[in-house]
């Protein structure tokens, strides 16, 4: 009697553990899944015409249209880096609509460089037109 009671409590505490795993398994499971949300509704906004132009393997540096050169105007706006296009700086927090953008040619390519902090947040982004 006593090895069943034993044998019946390993299966009560094996239960446990497994609903236990199962439990967290769906709490992270729906972690992941509000995240994809959330990330699915920010980039809903973005222009569908703006395409990331594909890395070379020469030289293996980002190559931008001026169109998304443009489009990161958005982040500078929010706050969160400097942005420099051919030496013209546009300051973190700056307004898009009150700055002269006839810098930015839409149908060139761009060079980006990022500069990084310490911490390895961006600082500044410099978008050097390719000639």
């Amino acid at each position: 009697m006593r090895g069943q009671t034993i044998s019946a409590l390993e299966l009560a505490a094996a239960v446990a553990l497994f609903l236990g795993a199962a439990l967290y398994a769906f709490h992270i499971q729906t972690m992941v899944d509000g995240g994809i949300s959330a990330v699915g509704r920010m980039t809903q906004e973005q222009h569908a015409g703006v395409i990331t132009v594909e890395m070379t393997n020469e030289n293996r540096k980002l190559i931008y249209k001026g169109s998304e050169v443009l489009f990161t105007l958005r982040e500078v706006q929010a706050g969160g880096f400097n942005m420099y296009v051919d030496g013209v700086l546009f300051q973190s927090g700056s307004n898009p609509e009150e700055l002269d953008l006839s810098i930015i040619d839409l149908e060139a390519h761009y060079d980006a460089e990022y500069v990084r902090r310490i911490d390895g947040e961006v600082e500044s982004i410099q978008f050097v037109k390719v000639r």
